[in-house]
């Protein structure tokens, strides 16, 4: 563990930090006085931003030469930015190792190049090499790394199922035909608080912790109707009844319903009632939910319901229901979709 020099008092550092202009040299003086309150390099230097070689960099030129050993040496000029070639090497560099913090982008710039920017300037360069600064989308490692062939191998062989039946079916219309569509479950609780929002002190929100029944299951229909409904359970008798609603609102042509592998969805009366209904169950790759358009619909429905005060089942039942009809009208949730599995087959037609 490297001790810090007190060169100067606390109140003498305080006062530096208060005068400084220079927001390089700002951040080296926080960064000694989150070391004068005890923390730990890494600790502190992650306070402003930077990473932990940067730090043990800083607590030495402390140490060495006090306050001029945290100027920037940049003889007196402006600071150095990238040549053309080294920012194509940064950028490669940036490619083959991301995901990036930007603590980990500040440290890469200032021991291979030599170069620091601001925050703000960091921010922008990245944003204009196409790099997203977001939190990472979770997924399960068992994934199947083929899990879009997969589907799409699995699609494929429902629609020449289709086709094998009557070719006069064969293309996916609104009229007749076959319909598309995806069936999911839900569980919306009135207490659930998804949004962000502006305050003058920490927000809060009045919620319901009432415990409503609102197992709810939808299909999103591509180019046939939507249906929602609230279940009791998820047991297969559940899926079979909401099968039946699927298929009332779609009486006429073949039906394709793309859906998880929830264990009821693969119960034997499932499946037999799917095929006396004329339904074609296409089970998604395992543990691939982000191949299911409804997905994101539930998540704006769920958005949409966090900044509502309910103390009713009926009341709470009813604006899902309303929520769901008004969002499954966008096809936008599934234009992705669309585009990677049935742009080719010349099989859709709205």
């Amino acid at each position: 563990m490297v001790e810090v020099e007190r060169h100067i008092s606390k109140d003498e550092l305080a006062e530096l930090i208060r005068e400084e202009t220079d927001s390089r040299i700002n951040d080296r003086l926080n960064f000694i006085q989150h070391l004068y309150h005890g923390d730990e390099v890494p600790e502190a230097v992650g306070k402003v931003g930077y990473g932990t070689t940067t730090g043990y960099n800083w607590i030495h030129a402390w140490n060495d030469d006090g306050v001029e050993g945290l100027v920037p040496n940049f003889g007196g000029g402006r600071p150095p930015k990238l040549t053309s070639e080294q920012e194509e090497q940064f950028i490669i560099i940036l490619a083959e190792d991301a995901p990036w913090t930007t603590a980990e982008v500040h440290e890469l710039l200032a021991e291979e190049f030599g170069v620091e920017y601001s925050e703000r300037h960091l921010r922008r360069k990245l944003e204009s090499y196409g790099m997203k600064y977001a939190k990472p989308k979770p997924y399960d490692y068992r994934r199947p790394d083929d899990a879009d062939e997969i589907l799409d191998e699995r699609l494929e062989k429902a629609l020449d199922e289709i086709e094998n039946v009557d070719s006069d079916e064969g293309e996916l219309m609104t009229d007749g035909g076959c319909t598309v569509g995806f069936f999911d479950e839900t569980f919306p609780k009135p207490e659930d608080v998804y949004q962000r929002v502006w305050d003058f002190e920490t927000p809060s929100q009045e919620v319901s912790t009432e415990r409503f029944d609102a197992n709810t299951f939808g299909f999103y229909a591509l180019n046939g109707a939507d249906a929602v409904e609230f279940m009791p359970n998820s047991k297969s008798e559940s899926v079979c009844e909401f099968l039946r609603q699927i298929r009332e609102k779609n009486p006429e042509g073949a039906l394709i319903v793309v859906l998880d592998n929830y264990p009821s969805h693969h119960a034997h009366d499932v499946k037999d009632l799917a095929e006396e209904l004329g339904i074609r169950l296409v089970f998604l790759p395992k543990y691939s939910p982000h191949l299911n358009p409804i997905e994101p619909l539930w998540r704006e429905l769920k958005y949409a319901l966090s900044r509502v005060f309910v103390t009713s089942e009926d009341t709470f039942q009813s604006l899902i229901q309303n929520t769901f009809d008004r969002l499954s009208t966008k096809l936008s949730y599934a234009q992705d979709w669309i585009d990677k599995f049935l742009a080719d087959s010349g099989r859709l037609r709205q």
